[in-house]
């Protein structure tokens, strides 16, 4: 009886030693930040660095050229990590402005939108794995907060949080871009490292509301 039982005894442990195996070697697996992400991301710092300098670089030239490249890897998954989808938010933040009947908008506000959807699924994707430190050096719940407010006010002409602003051609001022104050409160503008509404309206004046 006992020669019966040792052999099988020895395949279950021998089982179980291969199943631990593959689970330990699953966790160990890291997907890697998408280098050609990377090189578009640096390349878009490097020419707003230059042209705060020397204002003679045509940005959109470079932009529009970046746009598509994310676009195209968008369509091929290859935007994975919760840095490619910041990374590929901030490139497509970058999307011109246009005026309209003498309104300023934008040639593709849904990019807004992307980049926001984007920076939303990175930071829930930090938040699983409690990687607090990327989150604050990237400031991610701001960067969601920009996106959006972009998406509103190229889209609708206000903004939800506050971290929008526009030239008045009339005074030479920069103000607060139009906040619809029912869409958001300080409590979630906190959250998104946005100031209050007090805050802000005490450092700038705010444009009036679009008309509907």
């Amino acid at each position: 009886m006992n020669k019966f039982i040792s052999p099988l005894f020895s395949l279950i442990l021998i089982v179980v030693t291969v199943s631990c195996s593959k689970k330990q070697f699953a966790q160990v697996v890291k997907i890697k930040d998408n280098p050609i992400i990377e090189q578009l991301f640096l390349k878009d710092i490097e020419i707003r660095e230059l042209d705060v300098k020397t204002d003679t670089v045509i940005l959109e030239n470079y932009d529009k050229i970046h746009r598509n490249k994310i676009f195209e890897m968008l369509a091929n998954n290859l935007v994975k990590t919760p840095i490619d989808k910041f990374r590929a938010a901030l490139i497509l933040q970058h999307t011109a402005g246009k005026i309209c009947e003498g309104q300023l908008t934008s040639i593709s506000p849904e990019n807004f939108l992307l980049a926001y959807h984007l920076s939303s699924n990175a930071l829930s994707e930090l938040e699983k794995q409690q990687d607090s430190v990327t989150i604050k050096k990237e400031n991610f719940p701001g960067m969601i907060a920009l996106n959006y407010d972009r998406y509103l006010l190229f889209s609708f002409g206000y903004q939800k949080f506050g971290t929008q602003f526009v030239f008045d051609d009339k005074t030479g001022e920069m103000l607060l871009a139009p906040v619809d104050t029912t869409l958001s409160n300080d409590i979630e503008r906190k959250r998104h490292n946005v100031a209050s509404l007090n805050q802000l309206l005490s450092k700038y004046k705010m444009k009036p509301m679009p008309a509907k």
